[in-house]
């Protein structure tokens, strides 16, 4: 069994990228799942499960029927996201360009509080030492940022809650790059707005939030290339090649803090952390005890108002002890809500999540959408991109990135068209449109 999700998702990629005839986001979520379960094997042929997240430590028991549900239903997130194609899209537009742009500087200016309550402590953070630090935010110490936060004003408290939100800078700094030409200032905004989610967690020591953030500018890049002009691709060049290196020391200096200290050493705990999805949902089907059924994480926005309950520290202890074993360990998406609602409630959460995606792209082949309809296509794949780890949006300020998203769609959806003074000026079309003019005049 050990192999077979891994020849399952190499088949599955090889399907995709023969018929989208290219990289797409649905063959960059399927190539994930390959990489994770050729990680996995190396995790168990190298007997690396004794020390972290595995939860099998000696008889690694691999079920047949846990095997299907994890592939089965893990393909089920991955195919809606194959109903759009690279290769036929031609435009994104916007309904009413107004309300995208009024997005975009309120998340800049969620993006400069960030930049305020960071920019005196971050430095000081990350020459100290890193153990220590992931070791007092885990056992609940708040973060200098999160001190200075307390004493802000009720309206910069509410605005900095949006600080999660900010990731969807990154398709509006695309979008805004490709097909709503505009200024230079305004794109490196926006671009610097995106980075808010991996500056604030460095105030942690946290990995978690930099891995997410390239994955998510990964499957932009994968969805926006072929319109991206000679400067757009100069700019991402030249911007893009220092912060990731920046971010690769960052990863490889907390990493080797958190690992360091292992007989495996750095190697054996970043395979680990990276192979261990498929082996933990294995895990939990075999000793999940599902008459524990919660939907703080699945729907936390929710179960907070009605039912009070927050996915907080002290919550996954509770249930943890409820569990019989450490349950914030890294058992895929699916994993996550099949320990939380059952194999039965996996089955109609995934059913539904199919359903919802489906109806949102409506039918393949598109030659334009909307930008509010890419941005549901970003936040939801966020969902199985991220997936390879954990469900992504289980705490209640996450959910707020979807209410954003959502407006945008729903007011792009019903054509709800409203005019005012807010408005950036234009720059010229981009070049991949001047080529699209050009053929077209001369056919």
């Amino acid at each position: 069994m050990l192999f077979v999700p891994f020849i399952f998702f190499i088949l599955l990629t090889f399907y995709l990228w023969r018929r989208h005839q290219g990289i797409d986001v649905c063959v960059y979520i399927s190539g994930l799942y390959a990489l994770t379960s050729l990680i996995c094997i190396v995790v168990v042929m190298c007997d690396l499960t004794g020390d972290g997240g595995v939860l099998f430590h000696y008889d690694i028991i691999l079920s047949p029927i846990a095997t299907l549900l994890y592939c089965f239903f893990i393909t089920l997130g991955i195919l809606p996201f194959s109903m759009l194609y690279k290769k036929d899209l031609t435009n994104i537009s916007a309904t009413n360009p107004i309300i995208p742009l009024a997005v975009s500087i309120f998340l800049i200016c969620v993006a400069v509080l960030n930049l305020y309550l960071v920019a005196d402590s971050t430095l000081e953070i990350l020459s100290g030492d890193l153990a220590t630090v992931k070791f007092e935010h885990n056992s609940g110490l708040k973060s200098p940022a999160e001190i200075k936060a307390e004493s802000l004003p009720a309206i910069l408290k509410f605005l900095y809650f949006f600080k999660a939100s900010t990731l969807l800078a990154i398709p509006l700094f695309f979008y805004y790059c490709c097909f709503d030409k505009k200024p230079w200032w305004f794109l490196a905004l926006l671009f610097f707005t995106s980075l808010t989610s991996p500056i604030y967690c460095m105030q942690m020591a946290d990995r978690t939030e930099v891995v997410f953030y390239a994955m998510m500018f990964l499957s932009c890049i994968i969805f926006f290339h072929k319109f991206l002009s000679n400067k757009a691709r100069t700019f991402l060049r030249y911007s893009t090649i220092p912060i990731a290196l920046v971010m690769l020391i960052y990863l490889a200096a907390v990493t080797d803090a958190r690992f360091g200290n292992r007989s495996d050493g750095s190697a054996g705990g970043v395979a680990q952390y990276s192979g261990q999805n498929y082996l933990n949902f294995c895990y939990f089907w075999e000793y999940g005890n599902f008459k524990y059924i919660t939907t703080e994480r699945e729907f936390p926005l929710v179960t907070y108002i009605l039912l009070h309950k927050d996915n907080t520290d002290d919550r996954r202890g509770e249930r943890s002890s409820e569990q019989g074993f450490h349950m914030s360990v890294f058992a895929s998406y699916i994993g996550d809500i099949m320990l939380d609602l059952s194999p039965l409630g996996m089955v109609i959460w995934c059913i539904l999540f199919f359903l919802i995606t489906v109806v949102i792209f409506e039918r393949p082949h598109r030659t334009e959408i909307t930008l509010g309809e890419y941005l549901m296509y970003f936040y939801l794949s966020a969902i199985p991109i991220f997936g390879i780890f954990y469900y992504r949006y289980m705490v209640l300020h996450y959910t707020l990135m979807l209410f954003v998203a959502l407006f945008i769609y729903v007011t792009d959806k019903y054509k709800f068209v409203i005019s005012g003074p807010l408005q950036v000026m234009e720059e010229e079309p981009t070049e991949y449109h001047q080529e699209k003019e050009k053929m077209s005049c001369n056919e």
